[in-house]
């Protein structure tokens, strides 16, 4: 049976797109696995995907069904995945009570929603911001088209090319970058601008998903700037494991919620219809041509560093921005 074959009747199909519609439209199944699926409206096909092909689902079924659908209820995951789905989908703060449910912040017992988005980011840690959560925007925001911190009359610029999916990018942004901008950013020498590494050599940069997470904080610089690097830091500081694939549309706009942004909304739209992606592939080509090979990478004057928490590196760094 070839990819687009259909599982319940083996009709082949040209495309995907067209397995999908016959299994739906024929038989009421589901194109990935051909289980029949209760329900006559598209709604309970979506929640079957979220639960059960969470890891499977291309990037256009999954955006259509987490648009489609807002919830997925305790009750959902165990008719779709059976118990150990049902029971790895709550949140930590549930606590299983006497064969029943009790939740905190609660939701009534024996059925919980998972409101942010499809058993995504549970508990976001949302502490008081530090320097980089603090950091000030230009006067105008609107003429930079990537997100920048610091004064428009700044001596040098920081070009800072990162990954939202990158492990090494979150250390460097907790442990170095804070002094950065207390030390360049706050007195007016430094501007530092954000390009997101979401594609390298024309391919998504560490996990399919990763260009979601690039939309989603363009999405943020363009429709409320001076909340774009609260957003910055709340996401780094509660940054998934890289392996996961966790920056879906609803998972972006729950980061953008913490933040504070405010239409939250407005960034899962623009993840979902893919808004700023000819931006994202501009930084992409841009990283390729200076000789970017991974992130995160700080363009300084006509110098590329890659930063680390070693004090050599730390020297370094200072020393090239005192040169530009």
């Amino acid at each position: 049976m070839s990819g687009n074959d259909c599982p319940v009747c083996n009709e082949g199909f040209g495309s995907a797109g067209g397995l999908r519609d016959h299994a739906w439209e024929a038989h009421s199944a589901c194109h990935y696995c051909g289980e029949r699926v209760d329900g006559d409206e598209r709604a309970a096909l979506y929640r079957h995907w979220l639960v059960a092909h969470p890891e499977d689902l291309s990037r256009r079924d999954r955006s259509q069904a987490e648009d489609a659908v807002d919830t997925i209820t305790f009750g959902d995951r165990l008719s779709n995945g059976g118990v150990g789905a049902a029971v790895r989908g709550l949140p930590r703060r549930a606590v299983l009570v006497g064969g029943g449910i009790l939740t905190i912040g609660g939701v009534a017992a024996g059925g919980i929603a998972l409101s942010n988005a499809l058993g995504g980011v549970e508990e976001i840690e949302t502490s008081e911001p530090g320097p980089v959560g603090n950091a000030s925007v230009p006067d105008s925001p609107g003429d930079y088209d990537y997100a920048v911190m610091g004064s428009t009359d700044a001596a040098a610029t920081v070009t800072y090319f990162g990954s939202w999916k990158c492990p090494v990018c979150a250390r460097f942004g907790e442990e170095f970058m804070p002094t950065l901008v207390s030390e360049y950013v706050v007195p007016g020498d430094v501007r530092i601008e954000f390009r997101n590494l979401a594609y390298f050599g024309g391919d998504p940069f560490l996990g399919p998903d990763a260009p979601n997470a690039g939309q989603a904080g363009l999405a943020v610089w363009n429709t409320d700037p001076g909340s774009y690097w609260r957003f910055h830091e709340v996401v780094f500081r509660n940054q998934p494991p890289e392996a996961e694939r966790w920056a879906t549309p609803g998972e972006m706009e729950a980061f953008a919620a913490a933040a504070g942004v405010s239409d939250p909304g407005a960034i899962r739209s623009a993840v979902a219809n893919d808004e700023y992606d000819e931006a994202l592939r501009a930084t992409g080509q841009r990283a390729r041509q200076l000789g970017v090979s991974g992130t995160p990478t700080l363009l300084i004057g006509d110098s590329l560093v890659s930063p680390s928490n070693r004090q050599r590196t730390r020297n370094r760094i200072e020393a090239v921005i005192e040169n530009a």
